[in-house]
């Protein structure tokens, strides 16, 4: 699991304050009926704002319920503001003791993962995915791909893999060949083969199916990386087999790619070197109809 040592801090930090405001005695003081009426009125007419300014005003916190549903709408609406409101309302939520999650609290952390990653809260949206498994839920798959694919764009590799292998290990998602992507894909960029390797065989061992453009973008990447190394000839050599096993054929550029990176060298009168100059054209020729 990961940021686990960091959660359990996180959690008996909080608890003393959680504890007091989810206690059975503090939950008998009597609430405001007009103002939680009030909230209540402003989610049904879905309007986050006001149904915020309501739920800081009460004395004792609603339903889980009602919390879970003011933080979706506060998600939905997207803006800085309002995401980090949905965080707080959402924190309310995972930190009762009381708490029994169902789909509907799945949903809310879905929502809110997925606007925190959005304005670049990937610290925030760690957190959040990590409270959520803490309790026994998981995000859906597209949730877990677009926070993957976040956290590779900001160079956070290592944290996107530890997500990765957290899902993968599970048995209520299975990572489709779009989750795995963006990993691999950083790997090789960081000429980190072995890792790209590796990451590959597992999936088709996970009964991943990698597609022809998926291979294809791996091939194309190994193309742009400037490394002349055995692991990078290895690793080509791997794709190839897994792409032989898997009845997918290359694209034509790359098969006329591959027949270039080959081929002799240019000298500098336009010429190439060897005795068989027609054949090769003709080999080319051959690979471009």
């Amino acid at each position: 699991m990961f940021l686990s040592r960091a959660s359990v801090l996180r959690r008996l930090a909080a608890g003393r304050r959680c504890v007091r405001l989810f206690s059975p005695s503090v939950v008998l003081f009597p609430v405001h009926d007009s103002m939680l009426a009030s909230f209540q009125h402003h989610l049904e007419k879905r309007e986050p704002r006001e149904a915020l300014q309501m739920f800081q005003q009460l004395t004792t916190p609603p339903s889980t319920e009602l919390a879970q549903r003011l933080a979706i709408l506060l998600a939905k609406k997207a803006s800085l503001e309002e995401t980090k409101a949905a965080l707080t309302v959402m924190k309310s939520v995972y930190m009762n003791p009381h708490l029994k999650p169902d789909d509907y609290t799945k949903l809310a952390f879905i929502y809110v993962v997925d606007a925190c990653y959005r304005h670049h809260m990937l610290k925030e949206a760690l957190e959040v995915t990590e409270e959520a498994h803490n309790i026994g839920l998981r995000l859906d798959l597209p949730a877990y791909n677009n926070l993957i694919e976040a956290l590779v764009e900001a160079d956070q590799v290592e944290e996107a893999e530890l997500i990765l292998q957290d899902i993968a290990g599970g048995e209520v998602i299975s990572p489709e060949e779009i989750t795995y992507a963006p990993i691999i894909e950083a790997y090789i960029l960081q000429r980190e083969f072995s890792q790209a390797m590796e990451l590959v065989n597992q999936a088709r061992a996970n009964g991943v199916c990698f597609s022809k453009d998926g291979y294809s973008a791996m091939m194309m990447i190994t193309a742009e990386v400037d490394d002349q190394s055995d692991a990078l000839e290895q690793f080509i050599t791997y794709l190839d087999e897994c792409m032989a096993e898997d009845n997918v054929e290359m694209y034509e550029e790359f098969a006329t790619l591959e027949l270039d990176d080959d081929g002799d060298d240019v000298d500098d009168d336009g010429s190439t070197e060897g005795d068989e100059d027609d054949d090769d054209d003709d080999d080319d020729n051959d690979h471009q109809t």
